[in-house]
C-alpha cells in the first residue's frame, strides 16, 4: 500500500517506533494528519527569496506540514526548468527559481521542521485575456498563441480550426463583446469558447492532453516535489438555464473531440448535450488524463502523491445512487469518486468552501461522503477561510478531523488559502464571550488559533477552552 502520510509524520513515526522498542515507558502517539495550506499566486507573491521565506515561515508558524503552491496558473510557470513561458507579467531576479527556492527552504532534515511542497497546477483554464488587445497578449511560446485559433484579421476564434484546443459550448454568446482590453467578460463569448474571463482547453483533444501530460512530467522529473496537485481538472462551469442532471451541460464541443466521439460510436453531427454516451465520453476524457498523469508521474517518482481539487457544489450525496446528481458528475464531468475507486489519485481534496453555520449541513454532508469514499486512498478536507471568521474555521477543522459515522477518517485538512485565512463578519455567532462583529485577523492570529485556540496575546478565546483544552495543531 502506498504511504500517503506527510513525510514529516512518517519520519516521526519511525523514530517513535524505535523508541517504543527500546523502552517500556508509555509514549504518547504523535499526530498524523496533514496540516496544509493552498498558496495561490493570484494573492501570494513568489517573486523573490523574501516572498518564499515568508510563505515557509508562515506555514511553520501554524505547525503546518505541507504547502500546495500554485506554480502553473494558465499555461505559464513559477519555475525555470519548464516547457512553458515564465509567469505571466511577473518579474523575477536573474536566476531566481521560485519553486526550487520553496523546496530548499521547506525541506528539512529535522522532521519537526520539514514541510512538503506539492506543485499546484491549473489544468483546464489556459488563458484569461482578450486576444484582441495588443497589451494583453500571451507571452512568447504560450499554448494559446499556437492553439487558441485566434485570427487577428477577423478577430474571431475559429471553432473548426484543426489546431484549436479550446472547449466550446453550443449556446449563443451572451452579449456582443464590445470592450477589447478587459480581463473579464460576459458569461459566454468568442463563439462559445470563452467562459467569463477564461479560455479552457478541451481534454478530449489528444494533442491538448498530450501537451498537458508532457509539461507536468517535465516538472516531476526536474524538481524534488512531494506531490502534484491538479486543479480545474474538469470542464468549466457557467450559468445557463436548463442545466440539470438529466439535461446535462452544453460543453465539450471541441471539433476534434466531437469527431473522435462520432468515429467511436458510428455517429455524425453534434451529439445532444444530454446524450448518455456523450456525457460519459466527456467524463472519460477527464478521467483519462488523470489516469495518464498519475501513472506516468509515479513511474518517474514512486513516492510522489498525486491529488486533485474536487468540485463539491451544494450538499453531498445522501446515497450511492445520488452521486450522479452531484454537479461534479453531470455539470463539469469530474467523476472524482471513480478516481479514488480506481486508485488513480492518492489524495482527493474537496473544495468544501462553506460558511459556518449557515451552510454547516452542506459542509458536513460532503465531509461524510468524502471520508466514506476513499477506497484505500486518502482525502484531505479543503476548508475555505474566505467564507469564515477564525472561529468558524476552527469548528469546521475539528469536524473535518472527526471520523465519519462509518468510522472513516480523512488524512487531514487544507486551508484556502494562506492569503485569506479568514474574513470580517458583521455578526459572528461564535465570537467569545458573546456574539458580535469581528474583523479580519492577520495570519499570525489564525496560526495562534490553530495551535492554542487563543489569540497571540492570549487574551481572546477563539474556541471554548473547556470543550477544547488542546489546540487543533498543538
Amino acid at each position: 500500500m502506498r504511504n500517503l502520510l506527510p513525510q514529516s509524520v512518517s519520519a516521526v513515526l519511525m523514530v517513535m517506533t524505535l523508541l517504543v522498542a527500546m523502552t517500556t515507558n508509555s509514549i504518547a502517539q504523535p499526530r498524523t494528519e496533514y496540516r496544509a495550506f493552498w498558496v495561490d499566486t493570484f494573492n501570494t507573491l513568489l517573486d523573490n527569496e523574501a516572498n518564499v521565506i515568508t510563505v515557509v515561515n508562515q506555514a511553520r508558524q501554524a505547525n503546518a506540514n505541507a504547502i500546495f503552491v500554485q506554480i502553473r496558473r494558465r499555461g505559464d510557470s513559477w519555475y525555470l526548468n519548464s516547457l512553458e513561458p515564465r509567469a505571466d507579467r511577473r518579474t523575477f531576479p536573474a536566476g531566481f527559481d521560485p519553486l526550487q527556492s520553496l523546496i530548499n527552504h521547506a525541506h528539512s532534515s529535522d522532521p519537526t521542521q520539514h514541510i512538503e511542497v506539492h506543485a499546484f497546477v491549473i489544468v483546464g483554464a489556459i488563458w484569461n485575456r482578450d486576444p484582441r488587445c495588443a497589451s494583453l497578449q500571451p507571452p512568447a511560446g504560450h499554448a494559446f498563441l499556437s492553439h487558441g485559433a485566434y485570427d487577428p484579421t477577423t478577430t474571431l476564434i475559429d471553432p473548426n480550426h484543426p489546431d484549436n484546443w479550446l472547449t466550446r459550448t453550443l449556446l449563443p454568446d451572451t452579449n456582443p463583446h464590445l470592450t477589447t482590453c478587459q480581463t473579464a467578460t460576459q458569461n459566454i463569448a468568442f463563439n462559445g469558447q470563452r467562459f467569463g474571463a477564461e479560455f479552457w482547453i478541451d481534454l478530449g483533444h489528444p494533442d491538448a492532453a498530450a501537451y498537458t501530460n508532457n509539461v507536468l512530467m517535465h516538472l516531476v522529473e526536474n524538481y524534488d516535489i512531494d506531490g502534484l496537485h491538479l486543479d480545474r481538472i474538469r470542464f468549466p462551469e457557467f450559468t445557463a438555464t436548463g442545466q440539470t442532471p438529466s439535461n446535462g451541460t452544453s460543453i465539450g464541443y471541441n471539433k476534434t473531440s466531437v469527431d473522435r466521439f462520432n468515429l467511436r460510436h458510428g455517429r455524425a453531427g453534434m451529439p445532444a448535450q444530454n446524450d448518455p454516451l456523450w456525457s460519459q465520453w466527456r467524463r472519460d476524457q477527464v478521467t483519462n488524463i488523470v489516469r495518464r498523469i498519475y501513472l506516468n508521474a509515479i513511474e518517474r517518482k514512486p513516492g510522489l502523491k498525486v491529488s486533485t481539487a474536487n468540485i463539491v457544489f451544494g450538499g453531498g450525496p445522501a446515497s450511492e445512487a445520488a452521486w450522479t446528481n452531484a454537479e461534479a458528475y453531470w455539470r463539469v464531468y469530474q467523476d472524482w469518486r471513480a478516481w479514488t475507486q480506481e486508485g488513480i489519485i492518492d489524495l482527493a481534496i474537496p473544495m468544501n468552501y462553506k460558511a459556518e453555520p449557515t451552510a454547516a449541513t452542506l459542509f458536513d454532508s460532503w465531509n461524510e461522503w468524502t471520508k466514506n469514499h476513499q477506497y484505500g486512498r486518502g482525502a484531505l478536507i479543503g476548508i475555505g477561510g474566505l467564507n469564515n471568521a477564525v472561529e468558524g474555521t476552527l469548528r469546521q477543522t475539528r469536524r473535518s478531523l472527526f471520523p465519519s459515522a462509518q468510522g472513516k477518517q480523512a488524512l487531514g485538512t487544507i486551508f484556502y488559502s494562506m492569503a485569506t485565512t479568514n474574513i470580517a463578519l458583521a455578526s459572528n455567532p461564535f465570537k467569545r464571550p458573546t456574539a458580535g462583529s469581528t474583523p479580519a485577523r492577520p495570519f499570525a492570529e489564525f496560526a495562534s488559533a490553530l495551535k492554542t485556540g487563543k489569540s497571540v496575546d492570549g487574551l481572546t478565546e477563539y474556541e471554548d477552552p473547556v470543550l477544547n483544552p488542546v489546540g487543533i495543531f498543538a
